[in-house]
């Protein structure tokens, strides 16, 4: 496997983002009943802001990370993707420990996330990864498990 390189975004990357979203949720849409959010958002968009970082190897994007400031001194975690062959290779903590870096630049003191009931896998990685768990609701339609962590 080629080196692992996490940068920033580019236009060019717009298509293999939508795409690495779509394939890495939609494990989740028969346990939801319905696509996980983040597969409707707009990665062009996004990547447009400057917000959207990826771990690619040669020329392929394996994962991704969106992230952005909200009041108070808070950054949100809003999407974290890795592909399906790429998991397991320690890469969403790459990505995670990308997105604090990027926090703390923006000034932020904490970084929140969450994650639906239903995903096993961010449900445990998190807080191995020091964020704990805040708090559960229905949000826009979904079942969500929220985390912080201070920075």
């Amino acid at each position: 496997m080629d080196e692992i390189v996490l940068r920033f975004a580019t236009r060019a990357d717009t298509e293999a983002v939508t795409c690495l979203v779509a394939e890495a949720f939609a494990i989740y849409t028969p346990k939801i009943g319905k696509p996980p959010a983040p597969v409707f958002y707009d990665y062009g968009a996004l990547i447009e802001t400057g917000l959207v970082s990826v771990a690619i190897a040669g020329a392929e994007v394996l994962g991704m990370v969106y992230l952005y400031a909200q009041d108070g001194g808070t950054a949100m975690l809003d999407v974290l993707a890795v592909a399906e062959a790429a998991q397991g290779r320690g890469l969403a903590r790459l990505l995670i420990t990308r997105a604090e870096e990027q926090a703390r630049r923006m000034g932020a003191q904490r970084i929140d996330v969450y994650t639906n009931v239903v995903m096993e896998g961010p449900l445990v990685l998190y807080p191995k990864l020091g964020f704990s768990e805040t708090h559960r609701g229905e949000s826009d339609g979904y079942q969500r498990v929220h985390f912080s962590k201070e920075l």
